[in-house]
């Protein structure tokens, strides 16, 4: 397990440290590709399990943004309490074939992508464990491209706020996180300090969410 965390926790260095393709995150755009080319958004989606090398750093901006336009997507409601308790209760295989339920309805979560990992390192697959591993970055990296953080205009966008809480921690390893307030269609999350990145506060669009709260209530 130590082993499968220091090679996440390099990998993920690779992406703070190497510079980032900047992306255009239109979501009136992805929404009209993913619900008129529903096929050709499936194939992307067998190409992302299939941990496809071709794929571009676009490609999976629209695997996992496109996700939250699909009749799966619950916003940030997902809760996998019947994972957790058989991971709590160190029953891997029965936890391992439950997550793999979990993605099938939610494949680009952060949060059950590590649960993905540390179950497979439990189970020594360690060919699953690099896929799962590959499969976290890229999407991170899709996440960090979308913007710069620093403002309500150049927020990271995210789809669920269990993945801010994936980027803040994995990614740019925050440390003593204070506080988190709602400003419009963002999270503003104030922190002490990020060894790679600037500033103490990160803004997250995570209007999608919102959105899909929304209509949820109508």
């Amino acid at each position: 397990m130590k082993r499968t965390l220091l090679l996440i926790n390099l990998l993920l260095l690779s992406v703070c440290v190497f510079p980032q393709e900047n992306i255009e995150v239109n979501y009136a755009t992805i929404k009209k590709y993913v619900e008129n080319q529903s096929d050709d958004y499936q194939q992307l989606i067998e190409r992302f399990e299939a941990n496809d090398s071709l794929l571009s750093l676009n490609d999976y901006a629209l695997i996992y943004y496109g996700h939250s336009f699909t009749p799966k997507y619950k916003g940030s409601m997902e809760l996998w309490k019947e994972l957790e308790t058989l991971m709590e209760e160190k029953k891997w295989e029965e936890a391992y074939t439950q997550l793999k339920e979990c993605r099938k309805k939610n494949p680009v979560s952060l949060k059950l992508l590590i649960y993905a990992v540390n179950l497979a390192s439990e189970l020594q697959r360690e060919e699953e464990v690099q896929a799962y591993i590959d499969k976290y970055i890229k999407l991170s990296s899709a996440i960090i491209s979308s913007g710069d953080g620093t403002s309500e205009d150049t927020a990271f966008k995210v789809i669920s706020v269990n993945d801010e809480y994936q980027i803040l921690n994995n990614v740019f390893k925050v440390e003593g996180l204070k506080q988190q307030s709602l400003v419009n269609k963002c999270d503003l999350m104030e922190f002490e300090s990020s060894p790679y990145y600037e500033g103490t506060q990160i803004y997250f669009d995570i209007s999608r969410s919102l959105d899909y709260m929304k209509d949820l209530f109508k």
